[in-house]
């Protein structure tokens, strides 16, 4: 480094000035870009690419470079390029003057960032320097002073710095050959980690504003075409091996003079987000981390009839972006059935005329990498409904899958990425042979509900909110209309119950040994070591789980029935049942089967219960007839008034059921209400056996604040 330039004096350089813009109020999660001569402040949102101005003007009237954000005080500092001199800028975009002395005469400095009151300049021929920034807390007018740092970084011809939250080195990038280099604030060694070429190609325009995270990944935007590429940075063992993945991320605003500041300990995405994300298994990369789909919302552009609502980050199993919030998903309809080797029709609604790309993973190997899973491509949508034909291969594979669809305004999209405007929809999709047919409980789209109340044969509380559990069951038939697999979807969504008690579904007329050794049950889409198929008994009964207690997150005691327990859905189910070749399944039942709760074997059962049925105490639906593990014994005592001889099974004398299926989403009372109280006239529809007040479980019906509500 050199050391002959003059320096200036104090007296030199400008006027004392009093600091009067005022701090940011937080460690905000935009990153700012300061663009144009003079400087105009742009906030952009990292995720998407999106941006907005934040200020047409600092007051400076000058360019301003080499920013970077100071958590500790909250403002931005910078190097003014027409003047020469330090500046600091708070939440009201107006720069000021700092004073400060050590700087070489008459150079500007390009890039910069701060941490930890230090703000670190660096130009290539001079090398880094460093300026304490901590007095300014006590005396706004001080003067400042910089110190040369010894280092070897002079050659790199660099456009920004950023230094990372997880390891506190600066990193930068050389624009001539796109090599990403480590300096070591302490010592000044500066070390190349890795050559980015073979990830985003070769040099194309230098990054004039890079930013961290607080995770550790480090954000490149270039000026030429605004690419924001993400690196990342989190692992100092992946570091020192050089084993960064970076890839493309999104695409922000293009600029010839560019550079960016950002709060490193901020997240990309705050709590109040505006962006819509996808909820398919993380493997079609959905998550954030895994640089998934996302779109800003709320600029017009979306599929279906309802706006999407905003997400923090993907929704993965037991969760999805329906559960978790509104039912938006509502953009996308299969016409017609997704038969390998033939052509299905899809439709998709847009807001307005706008851009559609969408995938489907045809081979289920959880991925729309492959050849031919890119089955719309950037097509030109017309406001209103749109009907789109898509060939199904001949060797797509039979049976569970996924899809996936984004619409945007400019199009050109990825299944991953950032986009500023749209929305991205994810579905489950079936895959059938040739000639098969779908027929689904309640409905393709939508899940009934059951719920329950544990106290049998005792009336107990009657809250009907001791296990609330929605399902979907949707049956495969082959060209004789002949049941070839069923799908039973479910996912606990309440569970007001001090007892422990498990779920089950048996599926009435068939046996254990129709089933085939194909059947597969998950878990918040993880395959179980078991289907779950009832090993005790000869009728076909799958158990989803022993107790469903263990299921339930940490916190509140009455999980979502009382109105403060607020938690996430925590449990998702899957069971896929096939037959051994051969089995006659026109013995089944018709949906919905038989849906049963039960007493988990070897915990505390019932009060008032001399001895311990274990699986022997079933509750089942009003006169569904329990399975062949059901203790008899207690038929008829308390408040049950069963009787096998006339088919009446699990109802009172009233004919007050202890399990309620209603064919839609519910609105379950809260603990200790008690259903007749929650709705006045379930009363009438119990006692005149389902004749009469048919629509007693409408949420209109209910009375006002004695049932639960999701404030998600």
């Amino acid at each position: 480094m050199r050391t002959y330039l003059k320096l200036l004096s104090l007296a030199m350089l400008f006027p004392t000035a009093v600091i009067a813009d005022e701090p940011f109020d937080t460690c905000p999660s935009k990153g700012f870009l300061f663009q144009s001569s003079p400087s105009k402040v742009f906030g952009i949102n990292l995720a998407t690419g999106g941006y907005s101005e934040l200020a047409a003007t600092t007051g400076l009237n000058s360019h301003i470079n080499a920013v970077g954000f100071n958590d500790p005080d909250r403002y931005i500092y910078g190097f003014d390029h027409d003047n020469a001199n330090v500046v600091r800028i708070g939440k009201n975009y107006t720069g000021e003057q700092v004073a400060v002395s050590g700087l070489p005469e008459g150079i500007n400095f390009i890039s910069g960032d701060v941490q930890d009151n230090i703000y670190y300049l660096h130009r290539r021929e001079l090398g880094l320097f460093k300026i304490d920034l901590s007095p300014l807390a006590t005396d706004p007018s001080t003067t400042l002073t910089a110190e040369a740092m010894t280092s070897n970084m002079g050659v790199i011809r660099a456009s920004d710095v950023a230094i990372s939250p997880i390891d506190n080195k600066m990193y930068l990038v050389d624009n001539n050959d796109y090599d990403l280099y480590q300096v070591d604030l302490t010592t000044g060694d500066t070390n190349l980690v890795t050559s980015m070429i073979p990830q985003i190609g070769v040099p194309a325009g230098g990054f004039g504003a890079i930013y961290f995270d607080v995770n550790g990944n480090l954000y490149l935007s270039r000026n030429s075409d605004g690419s924001i590429f993400r690196a990342n940075l989190s692992d100092t063992d992946d570091i020192a091996l050089g084993d960064i993945g970076i890839e493309f991320f999104a695409t922000g605003p293009a600029s010839n003079q560019n550079d960016g500041a950002r709060c490193a300990n901020a997240p990309v995405i705050d709590e109040d987000s505006t962006i819509d994300f996808g909820d398919a298994p993380d493997s079609y990369k959905t998550l954030l981390a895994s640089n998934g789909p996302r779109h800003e919302i709320n600029t017009g552009f979306y599929l279906g009839t309802i706006a999407p609502d905003s997400e923090g980050d993907g929704f993965v199993s037991p969760l999805d972006d329906n559960k978790a919030g509104l039912s938006d998903e509502d953009g996308v309809g299969f016409v017609t059935a997704l038969e390998a080797g033939k052509t299905s029709l899809i439709s998709v609604n847009a807001s307005q005329s706008g851009y559609l790309s969408a995938w489907i993973d045809w081979n289920g190997d959880g991925d729309f990498e492959d050849s031919g899973e890119n089955i719309i491509d950037n097509n030109l949508l017309s406001s209103g409904a749109n009907t789109l034909s898509v060939a199904v291969p001949a060797d797509a594979e039979i049976g569970s899958s996924w899809s996936r669809f984004r619409f945007s305004e400019d199009g050109g999209l990825d299944f991953f990425g950032g986009a500023t405007t749209g929305e991205v929809e994810d579905h489950p999709v079936t895959i059938m042979e040739d000639g098969s047919s779908l027929r689904h409980y309640p409905s393709e789209s939508g899940y009934a509900t059951v719920a329950f109340e544990d106290n049998w044969p005792k009336e107990g509380d009657y809250d009907m909110n001791d296990a609330v559990i929605r399902f979907r069951i949707t049956e495969t038939l082959n060209e004789d209309d002949e049941i070839t697999r069923i799908l039973i979807k479910g996912y606990l969504v309440a569970y007001g119950a001090g007892y422990h008690n498990g779920f089950a579904f048996r599926l009435p007329g068939l046996n254990r040994t129709d089933i085939s050794a194909a059947t597969t049950q998950s878990h918040n889409m993880v395959l179980q070591e078991t289907n779950g198929l009832e090993s005790i008994s000869n009728e076909a009964i799958f158990i989803v789980s022993d107790d469903l207690k263990q299921k339930l997150p940490a916190g509140c005691m009455y999980y979502r029935t009382a109105q403060h327990c607020q938690e996430a859905i925590s449990f998702e189910f899957e069971i896929d049942v096939y037959f051994n070749e051969g089995v006659d399944t026109s013995s089944l039942v018709t949906m919905p089967y038989d849906p049963f709760m039960f007493a988990t074997p070897g915990a505390y059962v019932r009060d008032g219960l001399w001895y311990n049925p274990g699986r022997g105490l079933e509750i089942h639906l009003a006169d569904q007839a329990p399975t062949e593990q059901f203790d008899t014994y207690w038929y008829g005592w308390w408040s049950d008034d069963s009787n096998p001889g006339a088919d009446r099974y699990f109802k009172t004398s009233d004919n007050h059921p202890w399990a309620l299926l209603i064919n839609d989403a519910w609105s379950w009372p809260r603990e200790h209400v008690d259903l007749v109280d929650a709705y006045s006239e379930f009363a009438g529809y119990a006692e005149s056996s389902g004749d009469n007040n048919q629509l007693w479980y409408l949420l209109e019906k209910a009375t006002a604040d004695k049932t639960y509500s999701s404030e998600e």
